[in-house]
């Protein structure tokens, strides 16, 4: 028997956990994206390496983004493309969680603003797949509220 699992498919609006990029060993690079797993009971990790660094170089080792799914990978990507475009500088500033909080928001709001000027560009709601039941079974309820039970007819 043949099973077939589906490819990943990089999905922008996607709820994801945490973001690393960084350093492995072998002086790779990785970047590595924490969500929830298609069955919806565990969480999953998608890394992508990429080319090893030049020896000798210096600077950050890794940059740790957690978005405790409540942040879509769209804007975890971009708030790490913002961070690695700024310099490195060893001592942190005390409000620069805040200041990426802000950044965030004012680009979701820009986004909002975008899409009620121009609605035709706003991106489509996607289809809920229903389930069915198998044929010759019906939901039954029961004395608890809110509670069914699937039965054979």
């Amino acid at each position: 028997m043949e099973t077939f699992t589906p490819k990943y498919r990089r999905n922008p609006n996607e709820k994801i956990h945490s973001l690393y990029s960084g350093v492995v060993s072998g002086h790779r690079t990785v970047t590595r994206v924490v969500k929830i797993a298609q069955d919806a009971n565990h969480l999953e990790a998608d890394r992508v390496y990429g080319p090893g660094m030049p020896r000798g170089q210096g600077g950050e080792i890794g940059v740790f983004i957690l978005g405790g799914l409540e942040t879509t990978l769209d804007e975890m990507e971009y708030l790490l493309e913002e961070h690695k475009q700024k310099p490195f500088v060893p001592r942190r500033t005390n409000g620069e969680v805040a200041n990426m909080c802000r950044m965030l928001i004012e680009r979701r709001n820009d986004l909002i603003r975008h899409y009620r000027k121009n609605p035709s560009e706003a991106p489509k709601k996607k289809r809920t797949v229903r389930l069915h039941l198998p044929v010759g079974f019906r939901y039954v309820g029961t004395s608890e509220p809110g509670l069914q039970v699937l039965a054979k007819v």
